[in-house]
């Protein structure tokens, strides 16, 4: 009887262990959504400037690398002031906006910024609304 409840047992964890989503499985869970949503900001800040195949072409090598020089201040946060930190952020937008000029006009260059940022709130809100239903479900599931 000890050997069959044992057995039993150890069962049981291995089966609960078996089902939880190890770190390489989240790892590469988080990589996939992290592609989709590039995608879909491609996708969105394409249509936004209206660019046609050879803009866009030209202009998302631009982007992207402004984007990483953009990461970049991103990790050094605690460096210097925040005025410091926003006026060279500026001074980057400055930058690429005379760049994406160069593939495009100077109103639709203009817009970039624009619609990079609406495309963050449009995550960002996506985000807190899908938090939010997780969250409304867990309490409901603990109150029943």
């Amino acid at each position: 009887m000890k050997n069959l409840c044992l057995l039993f047992l150890v069962l049981l964890t291995g089966i609960g262990l078996n089902a939880q989503p190890n770190r390489s499985d989240r790892s590469d869970n988080r990589s996939n959504d992290l592609k989709k949503i590039q995608a879909m900001e491609m996708a969105f800040i394409t249509k936004e400037l209206n660019l046609n195949p050879d803009e866009a072409q030209k202009f998302w090598p631009i982007f992207n690398q402004y984007r990483s020089e953009m990461k970049g201040l991103s990790v050094n946060k605690n460096t210097g002031d925040h005025l410091e930190k926003q006026q060279k952020v500026l001074d980057m937008r400055k930058k690429y906006r005379d760049d994406f000029t160069k593939v495009m006009t100077h109103e639709r260059a203009n817009k970039v910024f624009g619609a990079e940022d609406e495309f963050k709130s449009l995550v960002r809100r996506e985000f807190q609304k899908r938090q939010s239903e997780k969250d409304q479900f867990e309490r409901r599931k603990k109150g029943f």
